[in-house]
């Protein structure tokens, strides 16, 4: 059957505000007539989708199976009216991307530069997450691509290659903090910590290491997804941090950090490219992927 992009607009409305009366808000309708177009939908499918009651509108098993499609729907509908706007001179669409904090303070700024210079109309939404965010933002479709430092293995996803940029991941510590220079492992794990929570590639990659070495995981007296809080945290107390080294810069040329040669945590890593494995890759999405450096493209 044929979908309407009002109807499914508002179908997905009750089904992120769970009310009647907010999607109708959400969707500058009338409830009667946000009403009548999910009745509507109803009749056509031959199926209840919601079921009405004192806790607001609750979707039936039918309603459940529909929400990944009229999200997916919703989204290509957009794009191939984006696509084909673009062709008429009308709009130039939106390249969305994320990535990790090392690359989106080095490696995409210049290639955002070439590509506004090169199609001034574009316009550029970045988002800037670790690792695991940036997948799930990219299968719910919030994002068309992203570099990562992580190798994900997930039928949704595409490596479509290596990004050129290599960092060194490194232990920090305060200007005025009692380690200094070479320490050893044992030295800093014995220190307390700043870090990302559990499940963050970052701490996951640094439980690894410390495992693989026979350490034990120190005391992580913070936790934060705040690259710049971490830093932060690291000069003004006693505490450790571990980092990409170019996100140090600034702070170990103000004085405020110093960088601990400890070889063992001393990580290189590598950058990936993704992309979906459904559907086309937006033409501003891939008019951003020509300005990146990138090896041995592998495009689906």
């Amino acid at each position: 059957m044929a979908f309407d992009q009002r109807q499914l607009r508002a179908f997905l409305a009750i089904i992120d505000t769970g009310s009647l009366g907010r999607a109708a808000a959400a969707a500058g309708l009338t409830q009667p007539a946000l009403s009548r177009m999910v009745g509507e939908m109803e009749r056509r499918l031959g199926q209840r989708l919601f079921e009405r009651s004192a806790r607001g509108m609750v979707p039936t098993a039918a309603g459940e199976t529909l929400v990944p499609h009229a999200r997916l729907l919703l989204f290509e509908m957009g794009q191939a009216a984006d696509a084909l706007d673009a062709l008429k001179g009308l709009k130039a669409g939106v390249a969305r991307i994320g990535a990790v904090g090392t690359i989106a303070r080095s490696v995409l700024p210049p290639a955002i530069r070439r590509l506004l210079a090169a199609a001034p109309g574009l316009h550029v939404r970045l988002v800037e997450q670790p690792d695991d965010r940036l997948a799930e933002a990219l299968l719910a479709r919030e994002i068309d691509l992203m570099i990562g430092g992580a190798a994900l293995a997930h039928p949704g996803l595409h490596a479509i290659g290596e990004c050129r940029y290599d960092d060194v991941f490194a232990v920090f510590c305060a200007a005025g903090h009692a380690l200094a220079g070479a320490v050893t492992l044992t030295d800093v794990l014995g220190e307390r910590w700043t870090m990302p929570a559990p499940g963050a590639t970052p701490r996951d990659l640094f439980q690894r290491i410390v495992a693989a070495a026979g350490g034990r995981m120190p005391d992580i007296a913070v936790e934060t997804g705040s690259l710049d809080l971490m830093v932060r945290l690291v000069a003004e107390s006693d505490l450790l941090g571990w980092l990409p080294s170019p996100l140090l810069a600034g702070a170990v040329a103000a004085g405020a950090i110093r960088v601990l040669e400890v070889p063992e945590l001393a990580v290189r890593r590598r950058f990936l490219v993704y992309r979906r494995t459904d559907g086309l890759l937006p033409p501003p999405a891939a008019r951003l992927l020509d300005m990146l450096p990138i090896i041995e493209r592998n495009d689906p």
